[in-house]
């Protein structure tokens, strides 16, 4: 019996199952991208890249991805100064709806290293106007060389976006002695910070505004411990420390880490204070910062309650004592 033929018909007949499979599979795949709906909500007022995060992205029409990939090197401010190349995945976080029918949406890469703003024509078209980087978290180590790009985007009250744009470069101190740092201390560690502010104007596109010292008076405090180095009272009396503050109107903001993007925000959420702490900490571990406006802040290592509140009375020049 000659087996050729029906050999070759199971093949065809294979063949054919195949492609029918992922031709479906294919329209099926358009069709859930023309389908989907992206969440609509308020963008948040702290925009910042998290490559742990989890937050669900919504995938972009081709055409839509293609047009973002052409205008996203080309956009207002400060270049990033770290050797990377855009990703090429990305996906919708949310939208949300700006006056005159457009929308702000949030864009961020599958890696979660880079966010991004895009302003849209609204109504369905999906047309992107223009686009702003506002969350960047990148590193490179090459040989004894580590650089990193850290960018994080404050919305203020006005609507305006504040951009802090902050580099390190580092070399390794292997084999270098304490004289030849001194002597040039470029040479093994560079870091620059370059803030900028951009608002929406009525054509939808981004525009660089001028930064204006808007923040009020205030009186602050950050209280910090290292990650894994929480002293043992440190709950009990950060909580009665942090109910001292309320009381007397010191703002305050508890952070174990990144502590030179510390936010501090107001009671009433009128405006938020942008700090670095790392210059006024030491090796301790654990203790705050306080802060006053148009004052050099002032640390103090972790001790007992009565200890640290004595010492918010003499910074913040409060009087009388604590029942």
């Amino acid at each position: 019996m000659n087996r050729k033929p029906l050999t070759l018909y199971l093949c065809l007949t294979l063949v054919l199952l195949l492609t029918s499979c992922f031709s479906r599979k294919n329209k099926e795949d358009e069709t859930s991208e023309e389908n989907v709906i992206y969440p609509m909500e308020v963008i948040g007022d702290t925009l910042v890249a998290d490559v742990n995060s989890q937050t669900t992205l919504y995938n972009l029409q081709k055409e839509v991805l293609d047009s973002f990939l052409e205008m996203a090197p080309h956009f207002q401010g400060k270049k990033w100064t770290a050797k990377c190349d855009l990703p090429e995945e990305w996906g919708v976080e949310c939208v949300e709806r700006l006056p005159n029918g457009l929308e702000l949406w949030l864009l961020r890469s599958k890696n979660y290293e880079w966010a991004y703003l895009a302003t849209t024509s609204g109504y369905g078209t999906q047309r992107i106007l223009d686009v702003l980087p506002v969350a960047v978290s990148v590193a490179n180590q090459r040989d004894k060389e580590l650089e990193t790009e850290i960018w994080k985007t404050l919305r203020l009250p006005d609507g305006q976006f504040r951009t802090t744009k902050d580099y390190e470069w580092t070399h390794s101190l292997e084999k270098v002695t304490k004289q030849e740092f001194i002597n040039d201390p470029e040479k093994y560690h560079r870091k620059t910070r370059y803030v900028e502010q951009f608002l929406i104007n009525e054509q939808g596109r981004f525009e660089k505004s001028e930064i204006t010292d808007t923040l009020p008076d205030y009186n602050a405090v950050v209280f910090y411990f290292n990650p894994g180095d929480k002293p043992e009272m440190w709950d009990e009396t950060a909580m009665h420390l942090q109910a001292f503050c309320e009381e007397n109107g010191i703002i305050y903001e508890e952070v174990s880490g990144n502590y030179d993007r510390v936010t501090v925000r107001d009671y009433e959420l009128t405006f938020a204070l942008e700090t670095d702490i790392t210059p006024y900490i030491d090796a301790s571990g654990a203790g705050m910062v306080m802060m006053r406006k148009g004052e050099t802040p002032k640390a103090v290592n972790f001790g007992s309650y009565e200890y640290m509140q004595m010492e918010l009375r003499r910074y913040f020049k409060l009087r009388g004592l604590d029942s």
